[in-house]
């Protein structure tokens, strides 16, 4: 018999490490670099977006105005303006201390809506509106300014075009004392009694 001689054969085993999980890690050159100026202009627009709405938007104002304590005047024309249907706060500064006014308003518009609402007061209460028209409106009345001297007034406008307002103020009229006439006495003539004349006697001698 042949004997068969068996060969080993030796196997080598391999041993790979085991892949470590990978992090991502974000390229900082593709990150914005908001420097710190441009946080506080982000911040400040964010601020003020809220005090944007309700301005008087004009395009084409032309404004003239002669502004002193005792009595003054304001022209304001424009080509268009819209309010987006909110009334807009305006005011002129005249004195410093609360002042009874004789104000006149007018106002003129082509197109579209113009609406001014006139003040009175701390309370900022309605004294008169004026509504624009083609043909022209006017309105006057006695208004209180505020407590710091300002004349105040309300600007409502859709669509308007070519327009015009006016304001004028002046201090108002002095009441005129009505006198009241004093009673006339009249002199009643008092009666006089009548004496009827007595018969003259003579004596016969």
């Amino acid at each position: 018999m042949c004997s068969r001689s068996s060969a080993v054969i030796p196997i080598r085993l391999w041993w790979f490490p085991k892949p470590k999980p990978s992090i991502l890690i974000a390229n900082q050159n593709h990150m914005p670099n908001w420097s710190l100026t441009q946080l506080r202009q982000l911040l400040l627009i964010g601020l003020l977006a809220p005090l944007l709405t309700g301005c008087l938007l004009m395009a084409g104002r032309n404004e003239q105005a002669t502004i002193t304590a005792e009595l003054g005047s304001q022209n304001v024309e424009f080509v268009s303006s819209d309010t987006n249907g909110e009334a807009v706060l305006q005011a002129l500064d005249i004195g410093t201390l609360p002042m009874l006014l004789d104000v006149t308003f007018n106002a003129q518009v082509a197109s579209g809506e113009l609406v001014i609402e006139v003040l009175s007061g701390e309370q900022a209460n309605v004294a008169f509106t004026v509504v624009a028209s083609a043909e022209g409106s006017s309105q006057r009345g006695i208004v209180m300014s505020n407590d710091v001297g300002d004349l105040q007034y309300r600007v409502r406008s859709t669509n308007a075009r070519n327009g015009i307002y006016r304001i004028s103020y002046q201090p108002p009229p002095t009441p005129t004392p009505t006198l009241t006439p004093s009673p006339t006495w009249t002199l009643t003539p008092s009666t006089t009694p009548t004496v009827e004349p007595t018969a003259e006697v003579t004596a016969t001698p």
